[in-house]
């Protein structure tokens, strides 16, 4: 019997506040003066923090796969469970979001085909399209489960190799800006180094804490090129064929560094505690789906009392943000979680019910 992981619930817990802290500095980022302070500070705290969604891809493999490395994987209930977790709820969500853009905010017109194209193509909010590309990995799974089949370590590197070009070749010659981000060869090297990492976890995290330092030193060194580079495009100063490769190493040194980092919170916590990160982790996906509605509504409050001034609309929208979503998130996940126990309890009784009068029949 394996050991609950843990640390990628608290890994999971800081890329969930990545993620509202990314939306949370857009306007600030569109808003800001070129090459004004602010300006810089938004735009780079944003580019050191877009690692969560590469980051979430590689955790999503790695628990799936230090699952099923002891369990059999059955593919058709596997799919069923994938789709009750994630593609319903977040169908749920982009119903939701249309309806209050639709009857509320009035940003268009009722349109069911719309809907439907909204739900396929992820984009009614910028958040969705993460379901869209999960789901193609997840559609993809019995491929993954025969890649790994091979236990050969040239053949891993070789895969691993392989799908890092695919990753920077997908980012570098884009098919369709619209497009380029929600296809699974975008994200395809973190996918499979999540897959290896969760069959050899151990290993991983022997390989994770040998070299340290090396990540520490390489994400520094990656992170500094990545901002500069990234906001000189940004300012029409360069264009960089070799940006995509700097931004796939920079998402893989972060990733990896701070999932050192986490397992290293994680072992400290453990005789202190660690239960309020793991909530909160556990209302993670909860937390991603309906943050970005929080923020919409926060900015059309501020939009109606004549709030401009963009660092006030920061701090508003980002205390609102993070303390509602966290709270109502939590909220709703102890609940569910707590009903859900104690429905497990109660049949749990009834079948000792039964079988006591069993024995006397």
């Amino acid at each position: 019997m394996k050991r609950k992981i843990t640390e990628v619930s608290i890994f999971e817990f800081f890329l969930c506040m990545f993620v509202i802290l990314i939306h949370v500095l857009s306007e600030g980022v569109s808003m800001f003066p070129r090459w004004s302070v602010l300006s810089i500070v938004f735009f780079t705290v944003t580019r050191l923090t877009t690692f969560a969604v590469p980051a979430f891809i590689f955790t999503s493999a790695l628990k799936l796969f230090y699952k099923y490395s002891e369990n059999k994987f059955t593919y058709f209930s596997f799919l069923l469970n994938r789709i009750r977790k994630i593609f319903i709820p977040y169908v749920l969500c982009v119903i939701l979001y249309y309806i209050v853009f639709v009857y509320i905010f009035n940003y268009y017109d009722f349109n069911p085909v719309s809907l439907i194209e909204y739900i396929l193509n992820g984009d009614l909010s910028a958040q969705f399209y993460f379901v869209v590309l999960i789901m193609q990995f997840y559609l993809l799974m019995p491929l993954w489960v025969i890649i790994t089949k091979y236990n050969s370590k040239l053949f891993a590197v070789l895969i691993a190799v392989l799908a890092f070009a695919a990753t920077v070749f997908f980012r570098t010659y884009e098919i369709s800006a619209d497009y380029t981000h929600k296809i699974f060869p975008s994200y395809l090297i973190f996918w499979v180094l999540g897959m290896y990492a969760g069959l050899y976890y151990n290993e991983f995290i022997a390989f994770l804490r040998k070299y340290k330092i090396l990540l520490y030193v390489g994400w520094l060194i990656l992170a500094v090129a990545h901002c500069v580079i990234s906001y000189m495009e940004y300012a029409g100063l360069i264009t960089a064929s070799y940006s995509a490769a700097i931004v796939v190493l920079f998402c893989l040194f972060s990733t990896f560094g701070f999932y050192q980092y986490s397992y290293g919170l994680t072992m400290s916590l453990e005789s202190r505690g660690k239960g309020f990160l793991i909530s909160i982790s556990a209302a993670s996906y909860d937390i991603y789906l309906i943050h970005c509605l929080i923020i919409t509504a926060a900015l059309e409050i501020m939009n109606n009392m004549n709030i401009t001034d963009t660092m006030t609309r920061f701090v508003v929208s980002t205390a609102v943000t993070y303390a509602i979503s966290i709270i109502l998130c939590v909220l709703i996940a102890t609940v569910y979680r707590n009903l859900k126990s104690s429905m497990l309890r109660g049949s749990a009784r009834r079948a000792r019910k039964k079988a006591a009068r069993k024995r006397y029949l």
